[in-house]
C-alpha cells in the first residue's frame, strides 16, 4: 500500500468506515478500485486514490542549466489535465467492479502540489473559475465539457486531501439514493451542503 493509500484509509478510518483492499487474486484479474468501504460490516462504496505530486518542472530545468542559462518559458498548466487524466482513469477501474453503478464511486484526491488547490477540481468539474467577488467565468470548459463530460458525474464523492491546506468534501449529488447514502456514512447533513452557483 502506498503511503497516500495509507492516508485516504485513516481518514476513512477515522470516520469509523472500513477500508479493504482487494485481494490479489481479484486485481490480477483485471482492474479494481483501491478499496472496498463498510461500515459496521455493510458495504457502502468503492474508493479510488489518486495522488498529484509537486511540479518539478522549473526547478528540474534550474538543476541541467548551466551558470548564466535562461530557463523557463511559456506551457499550459498542467494540473487541468492531470486532474481531467485521474477523474478518467479511475472512471475505468470503478466500471471494472460498479458498471451498473449499483454503489457509490469515491475518489480520493491526496494533492503534493501548492500550485494547485480544491479551487482547480471545481474548475475542471463545473468548467468554472469562481472569481473572490462571487462571479462564476466559464474558462474551464474545454475540461468539464471533455473527456470527462459524462464520467465526472459517475464519482458521487470528491475527497480532496491536501498537504497545504484543509481537506475538502465534494459531492457531485447525480443520484439521490448514493448522495443519502454518503452523507450518512461521512456525519453531513445534505442541508448544510453548499450549493456551487453557476
Amino acid at each position: 500500500m502506498t503511503p497516500d493509500e495509507e492516508r485516504v484509509k485513516d481518514y476513512l478510518e477515522n470516520r469509523e468506515l472500513t477500508a479493504e483492499r482487494f485481494s490479489k487474486a481479484e486485481t490480477r484479474a483485471g482492474k479494481t478500485p483501491d478499496f472496498r468501504v463498510s461500515q459496521n460490516g455493510e458495504f457502502l462504496f468503492y474508493c479510488e486514490v489518486k495522488s498529484s505530486s509537486e511540479n518539478r518542472w522549473l526547478d528540474n530545468q534550474l538543476t541541467n542549466a548551466a551558470p548564466g542559462d535562461i530557463v523557463g518559458g511559456a506551457r499550459n498548466d498542467p494540473i487541468y489535465n492531470r486532474l481531467t487524466s485521474d477523474i478518467h482513469n479511475s472512471m475505468k477501474q470503478f466500471d471494472a467492479v460498479n458498471k451498473d453503478h449499483k454503489f457509490p464511486n469515491v475518489l480520493a484526491l491526496v494533492n503534493h502540489d501548492d500550485m494547485c488547490g480544491f479551487n482547480d477540481l471545481l474548475g475542471i468539474l463545473t468548467g468554472n473559475f469562481y472569481a473572490n467577488d462571487g462571479t462564476a467565468h466559464p474558462i474551464y470548459r474545454q475540461f468539464s465539457h471533455g473527456r470527462i463530460k459524462e464520467e465526472k458525474g459517475k464519482i458521487h464523492l470528491f475527497i480532496w486531501i491536501d498537504d497545504h491546506k484543509p481537506n475538502r468534501l465534494l459531492f457531485s449529488q447525480t443520484d439521490e439514493t448514493h448522495h443519502s447514502a454518503l452523507c450518512n456514512a461521512f456525519g453531513v447533513q445534505p442541508n448544510e451542503i453548499k450549493q456551487i452557483g453557476s
